[in-house]
């Protein structure tokens, strides 16, 4: 019986092909996506903080103080602070990117919720900036 080198080194690189080089580039490719999906993931809450910065500011700057100035003791009722938070969370949403929105509304459960809490954070910010 005579051993045929050929076929038995192509044998061999097959085996090692379907053993170990097959799962090596299906585990580089699912890396790559998850490390892909972190990164576009980053970049959502990036923008999205900036563009809640300027909804604060300007709201802060605009509506809250005309309204401060304009009562009696110089403060917000519960009913202007709602109405704010309203106008606040309407300008965020439509200023950010579609696929933000969509990568936001996957990740963070409740949008309405995240996008509040994001907005109230950044309003402490500036306030403690201020001071």
């Amino acid at each position: 019986m005579q051993i045929d080198w050929n076929e038995l080194i192509i044998a061999i690189a097959g085996l090692l092909f379907s053993a170990v080089i097959i799962p090596l580039v299906k585990a580089a490719f699912a890396w790559l996506k998850g490390r892909t999906r972190c990164e576009m993931l980053s970049f959502a809450l990036y923008e999205a903080e900036k563009v809640a910065d300027p909804v604060v500011a300007s709201l802060q700057q605009t509506v809250v103080q005309g309204l401060k100035e304009k009562s009696a003791d110089g403060k917000l009722t519960v009913e202007d602070a709602r109405e704010i938070a309203d106008l606040a969370l309407e300008r965020f949403l439509s200023g950010l990117s579609a696929q933000t929105l969509a990568l936001l509304e996957d990740n963070a459960g409740d949008i309405i919720e995240y996008a509040s809490h994001l907005l109230e954070a950044r309003l402490l910010k500036l306030k403690e900036g201020r001071s």
